[in-house]
């Protein structure tokens, strides 16, 4: 490692080149290794003018997203089929940190009725509205149950549309890390089918389904960022290693 290196971390997605400068300035170097492949799907019922209407025709009826990968694959393939665009006037709600942002960047005048930063949380946030009677939610394969049971636990209606696969792209990694990001249960599942820690190896996690799922792997120390987002992860991870001394 160069000189000024004194930790070597790795990255299980990928991530923005101004994070890994900001790690670099730190004497941490962040190898980065994508765990998970996110591969878009048609979904028949988003498909074409009729069903695009009938989906977007109600705009009290909100938009559920918990991942940024749903929103990025939502607006890549279902709000603009061939040279069509379509009016979104729904509001939404959504997990924050990098959902939400994804949002605000690509519908900055659409109002979020909720956020959370968990899906179980979101789901009880939106049934707190006290007018919410249906919701449209948009996510992959992999998606837990507890939010669309929670709202349908509660009487709302959850008409969901799974716009993409989540497939495990498990790779064996040379030599030890220091750290390791993980940002979601299936990318702990992916690196561990083909990887073992060594002991003094810090997990670093996105938030508590990451850090149980992680729990079901290690016994090594883990710990969770603030914020579930890239830069909070990156942030945590300096911090840990500049001031390791009051995790011992």
């Amino acid at each position: 490692m160069p000189d000024n290196v004194k930790y070597r971390v790795l990255c299980t997605r990928p991530l923005s080149g101004n994070l890994i400068t900001e790690a670099g300035d730190h004497g941490i170097a962040i190898e980065v290794q994508d765990f998970i492949q996110i591969k878009p799907i048609a979904n028949n019922n988003l498909l074409g003018d009729e069903n695009m209407k009938s989906v977007l025709g109600n705009p009290d009826i909100p938009l559920v997203f918990t991942s940024a990968h749903a929103v990025k694959v939502f607006v890549d393939y279902y709000w603009h089929q061939g040279s069509t665009f379509y009016l979104i006037r729904n509001p939404f709600c959504c997990i924050d940190g990098n959902t939400k942002a994804q949002l605000q960047k690509w519908f900055p005048h659409n109002p979020i009725l909720a956020e959370a930063p968990y899906g179980k949380d979101l789901a009880a946030a939106i049934i707190a509205l006290g007018n919410i009677n249906e919701v449209h939610f948009f996510c992959g394969n992999q998606r837990r149950d507890e939010l669309p049971q929670s709202l349908r636990d509660a009487g709302v209606a959850v008409n969901e549309y799974v716009i993409y696969d989540n497939i495990p792209t498990p790779t064996v990694v040379a030599g030890e890390y220091d750290g390791i990001l993980f940002f979601s249960p299936s990318a702990v599942k992916s690196f561990f089918s083909v990887n073992r820690l060594a002991p003094n190896t810090v997990c670093f996690a996105i938030g508590t389904t990451t850090a149980a799922q992680l729990e079901d792997y290690t016994d090594n120390k883990i710990i969770m960022a603030p914020h579930t987002d890239a830069e909070s992860m990156v942030k945590t991870a300096i911090f840990y290693f500049n001031n390791i001394n009051c995790y011992e």
